[in-house]
């Protein structure tokens, strides 16, 4: 295993998998690329990403390149995100494991609703509207803003649903949807879907060629949503919070 700047080469093994590498080539463009560490094995690729506290790890490749990525690199602990035939890997044991679903726009089904643009001059005021739910906005940067897709509904003036992008790049062509948010007193207004079509809309007409999103693959209503926008399941993984097996702490 040894350690690469290269991205070309890391844009030929991500390419090999476009749709399950969506973040990762996003991570190429030059404001994220010095945030991260890419690790390759034959045709294998691991990613760790120190952009945010949960410490995404990324993989990709052969089975025996993955596993043996895994068990080299030096994080105790990250978010780790697993395809289902690397999810018998030996380096990692999942503390909070979630089942997901991966999907993509395959043909945008606009919901019409009046959103406003959000920019990094909303960034308290999103991280205020994430804390009024458990477990909201934990994949939420500040820097994400800068890309100018996130896109929210007011409500007598306060921000009470909004919708972005975990990542976006327009030298690769690829966007991943996320930090989908409504306040707990507006749901059931089709706001997530307002502004989740306004944010896909606006990626579409930047000329994004690649958008998909994540959900977990028990939130049937939140798959029916993404469903009626026009997105389509691409396949199921594994993502969730995890350790390294061979350090944990002896009881």
């Amino acid at each position: 295993m040894t350690r690469t700047r290269d991205r070309n080469e890391i844009r030929r093994i991500l390419n090999a998998d476009r749709v399950w590498s969506i973040y990762a080539l996003a991570d190429l463009d030059p404001h994220l690329f010095e945030l991260c560490e890419w690790w390759i094995s034959g045709e294998g690729l691991a990613l760790v990403f120190t952009g945010i506290s949960i410490c995404p790890i990324f993989v990709c490749g052969p089975k025996d390149d993955v596993e043996l990525l895994l068990a080299s690199l030096t994080a105790d602990s990250g978010y780790l995100n697993l395809r289902d035939e690397h999810a018998h890997q030996t380096a990692y044991r999942y503390v909070e494991p979630h089942r997901m679903r991966r999907m993509v726009v395959a043909d945008l089904a606009p919901r019409p609703g009046e959103t406003i643009a959000l920019g990094p001059e909303h960034a308290t005021e999103i991280e205020a509207l994430y804390a009024t739910g458990t477990g909201a906005g934990v994949a939420f940067g500040a820097f994400q803003l800068d890309a100018g897709f996130f896109r929210g509904v007011r409500s007598q003036r306060e921000l009470i649903a909004v919708a972005g992008v975990h990542v976006v790049s327009r030298n690769e062509s690829v966007a991943g949807v996320g930090n989908v948010f409504t306040r707990e007193d507006h749901r059931g207004k089709g706001l997530a879907q307002i502004t989740t079509s306004a944010v896909t809309q606006a990626l579409l007409d930047a000329g994004i060629e690649t958008i998909g999103l994540n959900v977990e693959i028990d939130n049937a209503a939140a798959i029916r949503a993404y469903e009626k926008l026009g997105y389509r399941m691409a396949f199921e993984y594994w993502e969730g919070t995890a350790v390294r097996r061979c350090r944990e702490a002896i009881p």
